[in-house]
């Protein structure tokens, strides 16, 4: 559970948007957005994109009108601290985490922030803790948590909860979990509390799915009731849209079940060169699901797989954040992120968000 650290690194642009151009004439064409700064986490609700560049700004862009509002200002050059690892949007509705790090102690303070539909930016509630280790290195946190922020139809929802040290240093104890909606006031609701509550990872159709501590999955209403309990093989990483719940496991696979019902529907392998597995992204929506791993690397692969037939798509390098979300699915297609580094005599640093609609997509992979 450490803050991100970004990972900065050349990428090859012109193959990725060659080979997103490659797909059949007639379907829908795809949308490049130009927008300055390399983009570093994006998020998606309907036709409204939330994304944070690497400056620190928040801004939405409109992928039907094509307009982009700035919701925070940056700094306007790379920044480390303080960051903005997460990003959420619900309708009219955007919220942000911010996170400062500091001293030999790790101080970390993570501070939320909400966009009301009247469009004033509020402090919603913040956390400090502080990083420890015991005598065999393991490492213990000390203080409050404040992270898993999600947002779908109107909902936006994060996740609190307190660590502390064992007198003996063991481990950590974990208390004051809490699963909160965030109100059009921009104040935080508990909705679920206890050891169940932990952590919010996904939300789709107004619903919030909680990888639980235990491993299972809980998805609830916006008003705390448990609509429904999964339990996978194993889970390292879920997402949550369009009917399907997707879940990474331990076992490099991808088990894809029917959200409403729980019923499992496939179990298809992910595809990784890597001695060990990293979780990075994992997004899905309806018959889409969208991967990669690894994400200590500094270039990684887009993974798009038909979850009815187990057909992947693997997309050129993308520049990323270590541990953020930096690509998304939802009922209209694929949002990621295009970044471009050059360190020379004179240093460029570019973003370009591309989109591309479901039609698209899936006749790519099923010409893949």
């Amino acid at each position: 559970m450490n803050s991100p650290t970004r990972i900065v690194s050349a990428i090859v642009v012109l193959g990725l948007l060659a080979l997103v151009s490659a797909a059949s004439a007639g379907a829908p064409t795809r949308t490049l957005k130009h927008v300055g700064r390399p983009v570093a986490a994006v998020a998606m609700d309907g036709a409204r994109v939330a994304y944070v560049s690497d400056d620190d700004a928040v801004h939405v862009w409109n992928i039907q009108t094509g307009a982009i509002v700035q919701l925070k200002a940056g700094a306007g050059h790379y920044m480390d601290h303080p960051i903005t690892p997460e990003v959420a949007i619900a309708g009219t509705r955007t919220a942000w985490i911010t996170v400062t790090v500091n001293g030999n102690s790790r101080e970390t303070t993570a501070r939320l922030f909400a966009r009301s539909p009247t469009g004033r930016n509020r402090g919603v509630a913040s956390a400090f803790k502080t990083d420890g280790y015991d005598e065999g290195g393991i490492e213990l946190w000390n203080g409050n948590w404040l992270t898993g922020l999600v947002g779908s139809q109107n909902v936006l929802a994060v996740s609190t909860w307190t660590t502390k040290s064992k007198s003996d240093e063991t481990g950590m104890t974990v208390s004051n979990e809490r699963l909160a909606v965030i109100d059009v006031a921009g104040r935080l609701r508990t909705i679920v509390t206890g050891p169940n509550a932990i952590a919010s990872a996904a939300s789709a159709e107004g619903r919030i799915a909680v990888l639980r501590q235990t491993g299972n999955i809980g998805i609830y209403s916006s008003t705390g009731t448990l609509v429904r309990e999964i339990q996978p093989s194993s889970a390292q990483q879920i997402a949550l849209g369009g009917g399907r719940l997707l879940v990474l496991t331990g076992e490099r696979t991808l088990e894809v079940y029917n959200s409403a019902t729980g019923a499992l529907l496939h179990t298809w392998p992910i595809h990784t060169s890597a001695a060990w597995m990293q979780a990075g992204n994992l997004s899905v929506y309806g018959r889409i699901g969208l991967y990669f791993v690894d994400p200590r690397r500094s270039a990684e692969h887009l993974h798009l797989v038909d979850l009815a037939t187990g057909k992947e798509l693997v997309l050129p390098a993308t520049q990323h954040v270590w541990g953020a979300k930096d690509a998304t699915l939802g009922a209209r297609g694929l949002v990621y992120p295009v970044n471009t580094y050059h360190f020379g005599a004179h240093p460029t640093q570019t973003g370009t968000l591309v989109f591309v609609p479901t039609a698209k997509l899936l006749a790519m992979i099923a010409a893949s």
